[in-house]
């Protein structure tokens, strides 16, 4: 079935709502984030983001996301430039 960006939108919000649903039974705080390329135009890409819970805990566990993964690449970064041949 083809899906235009809107209907596939709303199909992924609404996966995402059944999940942070059942991730309320177990967790005080959740937060998703999700990505999509376009179905219209490939090259546009679209996003959405939900959670529950603490807004801290959510903000918190965010920005621990993006710094570990930051310095995962910059790690990678450093090890690649280490490999000189002088």
């Amino acid at each position: 079935m083809f899906m235009n960006d809107a209907e596939r939108a709303e199909q992924i919000r609404s996966v995402i709502e059944m999940k942070l649903a059942e991730l309320s039974e177990y967790c005080d705080s959740v937060q998703i984030l999700a990505s999509w390329n376009g179905m219209d135009d490939p090259d546009n890409t679209h996003s959405t983001f939900r959670g529950f819970g603490n807004w801290y805990a959510r903000i918190g566990m965010v920005n621990r996301f993006a710094e570990e993964e930051s310095a995962k690449i910059q790690n990678q970064v450093w090890d690649e430039s280490d490999d000189c041949t002088e």
